[in-house]
């Protein structure tokens, strides 16, 4: 495998105005000042290069066991091409149907659905060279702020601000629908202000920290007021949800309402950690650095069930669907740092089979809920 990444400032440059004859030839420098610049060849001299075939064809042939990596680096790229293609400074972000879709009434209103599908539009904005496309995502953000801290204070009586599982182009951040298993759950600003952080460890661009610092900080300051001691003597959220799955009691009745579920837990220790890290670069507010650091001290551990998976929740219950295709319970194996082989191979072990018991019950039955199973497998081998 071959995999070349330039830096923005050496890659293809738009040509001067004067020497484009057309809005093609305009569009085709501006794309590639971004598509350029990552390059990904995975044949080699055993494989067949069937470059001469079309894309269905090369599909039905790929289904019928045939080897392509070709075709592989090619959806790399198409995945490339469409973030480039829905996600501009300037614009709006990547939403549920990105910039296609063509009905009145879409699935979910075309809107930004934040317990996943919103991040995951952009996990590939930075380690693939495209970080001037996070913008938009930083931009909505931003916009959060001040209709968050309206909820945060009418809803909860808390400060900083908070959203829930979906958001629109007003920056709404009340809860959406009225759907149980997603609708209740507060951490939706949390995880959004893990791609400020990871945006800065890719660029190092301390003015833009200094900035995001601010509103990581509103987001984390919500959980400090939020977060309560449960029985077992944490601190957890409560109540919650753990996208977008049900739990079964002993009597057999489900749920979905529950405090301390393992995402929460997950997304807040990235969060405190992003927010220690942040202010200890900027040399600002120790004492609420020093706060968080107690906080974390506090948060409930990942823990493994009785069948030997990452539980869900704080209680080892059963899920209500076995192959759901959420699997929120492993986020701290992927979009965050703290499951691997190398840091804590006795919960990678649990994780991968959290993946093996949610596969052999259907999961991975829809295409978002696949491409992250891809990204737990490659996690739990070992692979960044």
């Amino acid at each position: 495998m071959n995999m070349r990444s330039r830096p923005a400032s050496t890659c293809w440059k738009p040509l001067h105005p004067c020497l484009i004859p057309s809005s093609l030839a305009r569009h085709t420098a501006d794309h590639g000042e971004l598509f350029g610049r990552v390059s990904l060849d995975l044949q080699d001299a055993q494989s067949e290069d069937k470059t001469a075939l079309s894309t269905p064809e090369r599909l039905e042939l790929m289904k019928q066991g045939a080897d392509d990596p070709g075709l592989i680096a090619l959806y790399f790229q198409f995945g490339r091409y469409l973030l480039i293609a829905s996600s501009r400074p300037g614009s709006l972000p990547a939403n549920l149907q990105g910039i296609w879709n063509d009905e009145m009434l879409p699935p979910w209103d075309s809107k930004f659905t934040i317990n996943i599908n919103t991040q995951m539009n952009y996990w590939h904005a930075e380690s693939c060279n495209l970080s001037e496309c996070h913008s938009p995502l930083f931009d909505l953000i931003e916009r959060m702020r001040e209709p968050g801290r309206r909820t945060a204070r009418v809803m909860y009586g808390r400060r900083g601000f908070v959203a829930h599982h979906n958001t629109d182009i007003w920056a709404d951040t009340a809860p959406q629908d009225i759907y149980p298993p997603a609708t209740y759950w507060t951490l939706g600003a949390a995880w959004l202000c893990l791609h400020l952080w990871e945006h800065y460890q890719f660029t190092q661009d301390f003015t833009f920290l200094e900035r995001a610092y601010e509103t990581m900080k509103e987001a984390a300051q919500f959980f400090v007021d939020f977060l309560v001691e449960s029985p077992q003597g944490v601190l957890v959220t409560a109540p919650s949800v753990s996208p977008e799955n049900r739990y079964i009691l002993p009597g057999g009745e489900s749920g979905t309402l529950c405090y301390g579920p393992a995402m929460d837990a997950q997304i807040l220790t990235e969060l405190f950690e992003s927010c220690i890290s942040a202010s200890a670069l900027l040399g600002v507010d120790e004492t609420f650095r020093n706060e968080l650091e107690n906080l974390l001290k506090r948060m409930p551990e990942t823990r493994i069930g009785r069948h030997g998976q990452i539980q869900e929740w704080l209680e080892d219950y059963d899920e209500a669907e076995p192959g759901h295709r959420h699997i929120s319970h492993l986020f701290a194996l992927h979009p965050g740092t703290k499951i691997s082989p190398n840091v804590a191979p006795e919960l990678a072990a649990a994780a991968r089979v959290t993946l093996e018991r949610r596969l052999s019950n259907g999961g991975g039955h829809t295409g978002w809920s696949r491409a992250w199973i891809v990204n737990f497998w490659a996690r739990v081998a070992g692979r960044r």
